[in-house]
């Protein structure tokens, strides 16, 4: 079967299992869209696509009923769900109580809730974060993006852009990734700060690109350790995508066990992971 064909075959199983109760068909223009987000998801290649994630309310839940799910799992952790997003260059929609969005809520709430819970509150507390923004069909400058972090307003964003399409523990795993960042900012005061400590850590001859942006768009494909010291073909455009990587790799339940496959004969990759395990303890105290 053309692989075309295949995607369509699997956006219209996709969005049938997310809907709920017998929706009629989509459109051509959306299932082009479906199609073409299958094909961009850079983690397509390193996904386990039997791995899943439970739905946080029936089916046929309202979009208030999910954000009042979210708001009281987020205040747990002394969070505070936010359902727009104004920044300069930053585009972003609120949900509807359409079917489709009611979907796309489900499903993003279903990989970002238990994702967040897998720190301890003080976690948030000590890197001040506040917010965790959901939104769909974000974009920054132009570039259509699933999460982002926004140190500027205490919080980090994730969005559902065809989320359905793509795979789930490849979201989970930009979760911890965009949280990293706001991590690194909040630590050095700077997105792209590049820290000495790490860098004396890589193998000798391991050179960065030009910086994450320069991904997107090209139909990438972020295959895992192509290289010594490295967890990820992302890893290799720049030391805070590296640092971020390696983070996102070790608290994603689908991944981290090949992290640990490779730090058994990777020691610079080891100890890239022990160095972020210790920004980990530092703070939350324990960990």
């Amino acid at each position: 079967m053309p692989a075309c064909r295949l995607l369509s075959c699997i956006a219209l199983a996709l969005l049938s299992a997310c809907a709920s109760g017998g929706p009629p068909a989509p459109s051509a223009a959306y299932a082009l869209a479906f199609e073409r987000a299958a094909q961009q998801d850079s983690m397509r290649s390193e996904c386990d696509w039997n791995v899943r994630y439970a739905p946080v309310a029936a089916k046929d839940a309202s979009v208030a009923q999910l954000q009042a799910i979210a708001t009281a799992r987020l205040a747990a952790l002394q969070l505070v769900p936010a359902w727009t997003l104004s920044m300069p260059g930053s585009e972003a929609h609120a949900f509807t109580e359409s079917e489709q969005d009611r979907a796309g809520l489900q499903l993003l709430l279903s990989i970002v809730l238990p994702a967040m819970e897998r720190y301890p509150a003080r976690v948030f507390t000590q890197t001040g974060l506040r917010h965790v923004v959901l939104v769909k069909d974000l974009s920054v400058d132009g570039q259509r993006r699933l999460a982002m972090p926004a140190p500027e307003i205490d919080s980090v964003v994730y969005a559902d852009n065809l989320l359905a399409a793509m795979c789930p523990s490849g979201m989970e795993l930009r979760v911890h990734h965009e949280y990293y960042h706001f991590i690194e900012y909040r630590l050095f005061n700077d997105f792209y700060y590049r820290d000495p400590a790490w860098l004396a850590l890589n193998p000798p001859g391991t050179a960065y690109g030009q910086g994450g942006a320069t991904a997107y768009g090209k139909g990438f494909q972020n295959l895992g350790h192509p290289q010594p010291g490295l967890v990820s073909l992302y890893a290799a455009y720049g030391p805070e995508e590296d640092k971020a990587e390696v983070f996102g790799w070790m608290m994603t339940p689908a991944y981290t066990v090949r992290l640990q496959r490779w730090t058994a004969f990777d020691p610079a990759l080891l100890a890239k992971r022990q160095k972020l395990m210790e920004v980990l303890d530092t703070l939350a105290g324990s960990y």
